[in-house]
Formats: structure tokens, sequence, C-alpha cells
């Protein structure tokens, strides 16, 4: 576990545009899955119990849709501030 814990710290310290990239990809398969409706994220809902912290919170309280408009709304906001962190790094960081 130490050895994938220095590989990325040393891997994050040469490239640190990778985690601009990273953010990036949760946001685009934050979007997809709210766009295609993918059941691994918004199915499954236990109505017993759920937090509001997570999806299922969400649907249960807001509804499907909402919840699925909620996390493609967040999603752009994810995707954009990969962008900016990307766009930081390359012009004022270096």
């Amino acid at each position: 576990m130490e050895q994938i814990k220095q590989y990325f710290e040393e891997t994050l310290t040469e490239n640190p545009h990778y985690f601009s990239f990273f953010i990036v990809f949760v946001g685009v398969l934050i979007l997809l899955a709210a766009i295609y409706d993918w059941d691994w994220l918004f199915g499954n809902v236990n109505t017993l119990d759920y937090n509001m912290g997570k999806i299922d919170g969400w649907v249960n309280m807001f509804g499907r849709k909402t919840a699925r408009i909620i996390s493609g709304v967040f999603s752009v906001l994810v995707i954009l501030c990969g962008l900016f962190w990307f766009w930081a790094y390359e012009y004022y960081f270096k």
C-alpha cells in the first residue's frame, strides 16, 4: 500500500496536470450517467436507509429525474473545475 501511495505522490508531483484530467474524467462519467440514466448510480434505492450526502438520498427526496438533473449540473461544474485547474497550472504555476 505504501508503494502505491508513493507512486501516486511521485506521479502527481512530476505531472500535476494529471489530477485535472482525473477530475474531468470523473465529471464526464457522472454526466454520462445522468444523461443515460444508468442504474448503477440512480437505481436500487433503499427507502428505509438513505443518506442525503449520497445519490440515493437525492432520488428519495426529489425523485429520479430531478436527481439526474442535479447530478448533471454538478458534473458540469466538476468538469469546469478540472479545466480551470489545468488552465491555472499551465499559465500561472509554471
